[in-house]
């Protein structure tokens, strides 16, 4: 989806960050559920959540995958500590794809941490010896 990016005009380019617990989530995820991860946006009509290392994209399933919105260029190194944010750049490609930044940013925190315990919880330890001291 990141390929995407270049080839529609960006209506605002700003820098910015993301904080480092959402980054580190996301991080996270690709690990556990692999790479990349579709979270469609419950509430926002056709608007879905495309993870991919390069960027995380808001597009609109409704007009053929156009991107609403994306966080990309993640400044990865450099960082000092877990919870530093991770400096980036938001590009909007719609007047008021704003609007909606702190809902998605809400959604990712949620709906990622339901599916890594689901893939958690569904993790087999039945065949796992416990260790004993004698």
């Amino acid at each position: 989806m990141s390929w995407r990016l270049d080839d529609i005009p960006v209506y605002e380019l700003t820098k910015t960050s993301v904080t480092g617990p959402n980054f580190n989530v996301v991080q996270l995820a690709f690990h556990r559920l692999g790479e990349p991860l579709y979270l469609p946006l419950t509430g926002l009509r056709s608007l879905e959540l495309v993870l991919e290392r390069e960027a995380w994209v808001v597009v609109d399933r409704g007009q053929n995958d156009i991107p609403v919105l994306a966080w990309t260029d993640f400044q990865r190194e450099g960082r000092s500590a877990l919870h530093a944010p991770v400096p980036c750049y938001l590009k909007t490609y719609h007047i008021h794809a704003t609007v909606i930044l702190a809902q998605v940013t809400k959604f990712l925190e949620q709906e990622l941490a339901k599916r890594i315990a689901e893939r958690q919880n569904a993790c087999e330890i039945e065949n796992v010896t416990p260790l004993k001291k004698d």
